[in-house]
């Protein structure tokens, strides 16, 4: 069924297809920005808990946000992962140990959308009986499409893009954990604007992480605040940066200490409520 996009709608497929299209670019063609591509899809990331022989069925909504231009998307199916700089990786389904790919069926096949429209692709996912492993399994249901490259004068050029639009899924069995750890606070080699940290997951479900760095002067006093975000994949590492450089409140050739709050907001082992990840703090001298 088409459906006609509200102002919110419209918004938010634009934020998701520049999200989306960049992250997937490792894969194929590089992905111009979201609003030469024009279309969005919601949501971006479902979070499952599941047991064996579980029915379920989400509702994924594709929709182009294009006033004049009719687009239309082949669906599929991917693996997926995260490398240690938490880029989007690819892979055909069913090759990754932890794949639910074979699950998976969905509905429709490909999807025309005409201007300032949306489509529901309804997607079944059937768990079996048997599940040798417990903790996170992962798909991609995927979004496809090859547009024409526009030259300087707006005209097509004779080159096909290809734009892909994802959206993952983690089918958590239980019971299982999220185990996040963080190491080797420090501000980083070369260059004195930058932290890094290595957080490492040695469970079987991922981690979402999310926090604060606190900036604070000789006094005691917060000076300046920088948000923190992350997910670390079940038995997966991530080197977590994050540039001093930009902080306003920061003042060249002033020494600061640097404490971080930070809770891991999946954690299956804990009825799924928030729970604290520590993180030593560290001292910054400004260059």
């Amino acid at each position: 069924m088409l459906i006609r996009l509200n102002k919110k709608m419209k918004n938010f497929m634009v934020t998701s297809a520049l999200i989306c299209a960049g992250s997937i670019a490792t894969i194929g063609m590089y992905a111009p920005v979201a609003h030469a591509f024009g279309v969005g899809i919601q949501p971006s990331t479902v979070e499952m808990t599941i047991k064996p022989g579980d029915r379920h069925r989400q509702v994924i909504t594709i929709g182009n946000v294009h006033k004049t231009k009719t687009i239309s998307l082949t669906m599929g199916l991917a693996d997926w992962t995260l490398d240690k700089n938490g880029k989007l990786s690819l892979s055909p389904p069913g090759e990754s140990e932890r794949s639910a790919a074979e699950w998976i069926r969905f509905s429709p096949a490909s999807v025309t959308l005409k201007p300032e429209t949306s489509m529901d692709v309804i997607v079944e996912i059937n768990v079996p009986y048997k599940v040798k492993q417990k903790g996170d399994h992962r798909f991609a249901l995927l979004a496809t499409t090859l547009l024409p490259a526009l030259d300087e004068r707006g005209d097509t050029s004779g080159v096909w893009n290809k734009y892909q639009l994802a959206s993952l899924f983690y089918l958590t069995l239980t019971p299982s954990e999220s185990k996040p750890a963080v190491s080797n606070v420090m501000i980083g080699g070369d260059n004195k604007n930058m932290i890094t940290m290595t957080i490492k997951n040695d469970g079987d479900a991922h981690a979402r992480l999310k926090g604060t760095a606190f900036v604070k002067d000789k006094a005691g006093e917060t000076v300046a605040e920088m948000p923190m975000s992350a997910v670390v994949l079940d038995q997966g590492v991530r080197n977590y940066v994050m540039k001093l450089d930009e902080v306003e409140g920061v003042k060249s050739g002033n020494s600061y200490t640097i404490d971080f709050k930070m809770n891991n907001s999946f954690a299956p082992q804990n009825k799924f409520r928030s729970t604290p990840v520590d993180i030593q703090s560290i001292q910054y001298h400004a260059p």
